[in-house]
């Protein structure tokens, strides 16, 4: 993977910086898994932009920054990723480097949640129980549970 990562290639560059923070078959190195996959990011790589949003949201490699983690989730979320999307559903809930929104984070959640995610799913079973951003509602809560 390094030299086609050497080279520029995304997705090389993703894959190496996935083998630092694993540890495997180099020594593990949190800070060099987010170089890897910043360039990778840089370069429109959705998994690379999401993993570098969670070093960011957990502080592992980088400062914790849930400004920067938000900016990366939402490029990932953009293009598609569920896992991301569920991730900003999270931080508008939360209020983790935004205003706390029920609304957006109900968006967010929807997307992540249509995709299969099941935390999502969990999530906005929640949402409708508690009446959070929207009207309550114990059948729509109770769908969203059993999926």
């Amino acid at each position: 993977y390094r030299k086609a990562a050497d080279q520029e290639h995304a997705g090389a560059q993703c894959k190496l910086g996935l083998l630092y923070y694993q540890g495997q078959g180099v020594s593990q190195s949190s800070k060099k898994a987010a170089v890897w996959f910043r360039k990778a990011a840089d370069q429109g790589h959705a998994g690379a932009q999401f993993n570098l949003g969670a070093m960011y949201d957990q502080g592992q490699g980088v400062p914790q920054n849930f400004k920067e983690a938000l900016v990366w989730y939402r490029k990932a979320a953009d293009q598609g990723v569920a896992e991301a999307q569920c991730n900003l559903g999270l931080m508008y809930n939360q209020g983790q480097g935004v205003p706390q929104s029920y609304k957006e984070a109900l968006v967010w959640y929807r997307k992540a949640a249509d995709q299969g995610v099941a935390e999502a799913q969990c999530n906005l079973g929640f949402m409708y129980k508690q009446g959070q951003g929207l009207p309550q509602n114990f059948k729509k809560a109770l769908v969203w549970y059993r999926k």
